[in-house]
């Protein structure tokens, strides 16, 4: 139930030109500039433009009392929060035991995520009673909705009160899209219908095959429990507890069961969402035909909020599996092994194969392999010339093949479980078959360079589009038709680094860890869920060639930018920013530096040195520039711009592409 509450939640606004400006302390700031007194400010606690208790409170009685104001869930830890007691011995050491290692507290909670580098980690659990504990990036209130009512209520609120909004359903989220300082947020999780459909039947589809319609709370082990009792699956994700109608579904969705039947995107039928006009939508290829391709891989927290999503359904495979590790005797040694997986790899998806693999400087730990629709025997067929290279390396390695008479049973044996609350930072990049045909070798050294740079690697072979999948009625980044290989590399923060120290991890990952990938797939990009957050090129390796085509529908179904969030389509129209920020203002980019000329290359890294320091990290320029994280194409040059501890560094590239360049005059 709605409580008042009187918390300052920050400094930062947003408005006018999003970035999260490169924010390495995760912070993700409010949507404005100055003191979020203008319409081109989103509204921020303790100014006057936010909503009053009166209207806090005719919300919450038009959600039937499920508004709350938030309090972190670390606040049991901390003697007080906002200056009312909250320490609680026995759910503090509860909380305590269960962060590093229980999914469900974050699922259960209405705010909590799962990477908490994105909440400022102001007030996590600990042991020390008396440390602060703010809310930082945690949002102002929650609605728990259960109905499509409860939804309406909060987009028409937020859009009218110009308050920002935000939607959780898990928390499983690489990239704090479902977290935001001073916001409404829309709290789906307990949307659970289902509607298991034997045969499909709707005009706006000739599939007449067995289908499942469930509410946005599903997640991926659960729907596919639910689903195997009668026999069936979906196209889901490898981690279990990922919410499916959010992001993951949004994003295109990559599954252990795309190398056969594409991306989860390929098997949506049918959306149902609340839209940013607070109306109650069917988004399919009849209805609302713009909005459904946008869905189906234009990216989470941006069309809509999804209620329910239709997909096609499989009958449950038999499943084979293979779990096979090394260690090197040598480090050459080890990498020639690595290598000689690699270079096999194109022929592991032409057999049907997926596979899920983690690689350090001292370790390689494929768990699994795993072939849809094939037997111990099979398996042993596909990897024969694997293990015979091995064999001839030298490399002494350990081999399992195990078979399951369904997918859930293979799926429960062959995959690990995850930890809960983290504070990992993650980047990624698709490498696609023709990079790992023409250079193998070039690709298992990008893995080195990567692996003894101290990174934890989590590998992926996937292959959606090897047997028909990413759909050209999809929105999903085309660059998945090639697709072959999707390693993760990841750093875990220890709570104890320096502002500066935290820009050293963050510039190194652009600089030199993403640039060692990029340097071996040239014309490649990455996947939308599971990405660095501080790309600069986000438009380009996100969504490839649909970019212009999704911002185009993103203007017409939401002009104000009701739904926002880091790196999804349209957010490049604001900035999450500090006092005298960029800002949007009728559409249009104006600027705050009356006296800036930009005429040289040498004027414009002056420039750009001091916009640096006052608009906080963000590449900036005249008011028809695109602008974005640190990122700016100027008419046919291109700047890139990034603070690497108190120093300034800025790149200069003539003719360059207006890529996205409409031209905002």
């Amino acid at each position: 139930m709605f409580i008042q509450s009187s918390i300052i939640l920050g400094s930062l606004i947003l408005g006018g030109v999003e970035a999260a400006a490169l924010n390495p302390s995760g912070f993700t700031g409010v949507l404005g500039a100055r003191a979020a007194t203008d319409a081109s400010c989103r509204a921020y606690p303790g100014t006057s433009t936010w909503p009053t208790t009166a209207k806090w409170a005719a919300l919450d009685a038009a959600v039937s009392g499920k508004l709350d104001a938030v309090v972190p869930p670390g606040a049991v830890c901390h003697s007080s929060f906002s200056g009312v007691p909250t320490f609680n011995q026995a759910k503090c050491t509860q909380l305590i035991i269960d962060y590093p290692v229980n999914q469900k507290i974050v699922y259960a909670d209405p705010v909590l995520i799962m990477y908490d580098f994105w909440t400022n980690r102001t007030c996590i659990p600990t042991t020390d009673t008396s440390s602060a504990c703010t809310i930082g990036s945690f949002p102002a209130y929650v609605i728990k909705a259960t109905t499509d009512k409860d939804i309406q209520a909060g987009v028409n609120f937020a859009r009218d009160n110009n308050v920002r909004l935000v939607i959780k359903n898990t928390g499983h989220d690489f990239m704090g899209k479902s977290i935001g300082a001073g916001s409404l947020s829309i709290w789906t999780h307990q949307l659970k219908s289902i509607k298991i459909i034997d045969k499909y039947s709707d005009k706006s589809t000739s599939y007449t095959g067995s289908a499942v319609t469930f509410g946005s709370g599903w997640q991926t082990a659960d729907i596919y429990n639910t689903l195997d009792a009668i026999g069936k699956v979906i196209v889901g994700g490898e981690c279990a507890g990922v919410g499916f109608s959010g992001g993951y579904i949004q994003g295109g969705g990559h599954s252990p069961l795309s190398t056969l039947h594409g991306m989860g995107a390929d098997n949506v039928l049918q959306f149902t969402l609340i839209t940013a006009d607070g109306k109650s939508i069917t988004a399919d290829s009849l209805n609302n035909a713009d909005l459904f391709w946008a869905l189906r891989g234009g990216g989470g927290s941006t069309w809509g909020v999804v209620t329910s999503v239709t997909v096609k359904t499989y009958d449950t495979p038999k499943v084979a599996g293979a779990v096979i590790t090394f260690q090197p005797t040598t480090t050459d040694l080890f990498w020639k092994g690595v290598d000689a997986f690699h270079s096999l790899s194109p022929g592991y998806v032409e057999a049907g194969l997926y596979a899920y693999y983690e690689i350090t400087a001292s370790s390689f730990l494929a768990k699994p392999l795993i072939g849809i629709g094939k037997t111990a025997a099979d398996m042993k067929v596909i990897l024969a010339p694997l293990f015979a290279k091995l064999d001839a390396i030298g490399i002494p390695y350990t081999s399992a093949i195990t078979e399951y008479p369904t997918f859930l049973a293979g799926y429960n044996a062959l995959f690990d479980g995850e930890g809960a609350v983290s504070t990992l930072y993650t980047s990624s990049r698709l490498i696609q078959k023709k990079h790992v045909v023409a250079n193998p070798t070039g690709v298992t050294q990008a893995f080195r360079t990567v692996a003894e740079d101290g990174l934890i690697i989590i590998g992926h072979i996937v292959a959606p589009g090897e047997f028909g999948g990413v759909l050209a009625e999809t929105s999903v980044n085309p660059i998945w038709k090639d697709a072959l290989l999707l390693p993760l590399y990841n750093v875990y923060w220890t709570g104890n680094e320096t502002e500066s120290q935290k820009w050293d991890v963050i510039l190194r990952m652009r600089n030199v860890i993403d640039k060692a990938f990029k340097d071996i797939s040239p014309g490649s990009g990455t996947y939308i869920n599971e990405a660095n957050v501080y790309e600069p090129n986000w438009q380009n390796d996100f969504y490839g060639t649909s970019y212009p085509r999704l911002l185009s529908i993103k203007k017409q179904v939401d002009p104000n930018g009701v739904f926002y969030a880091k790196t999804a389509v349209g957010s490049e129209s604001w900035a999450e920013t500090g006092p005298a920020a960029l800002k949007r203002h009728r559409g249009q980019w104006e600027k705050r530096w009356d006296t800036l000329r930009l005429e040289d290359a040498e004027t414009l890294r002056d420039a750009e040195r001091d916009m640096m320091a006052f608009f906080g990290n963000r590449g900036v320029g005249e008011e028809d520039w695109m602008i974005d994280h640190g990122y700016a194409t100027l008419g046919q040059d291109q700047v890139s711009v990034m603070r690497y501890g108190g120093l300034m560094t800025v790149e200069w590239t003539g003719k360059g592409t207006d890529r996205y360049g409409e031209r905002k005059k």
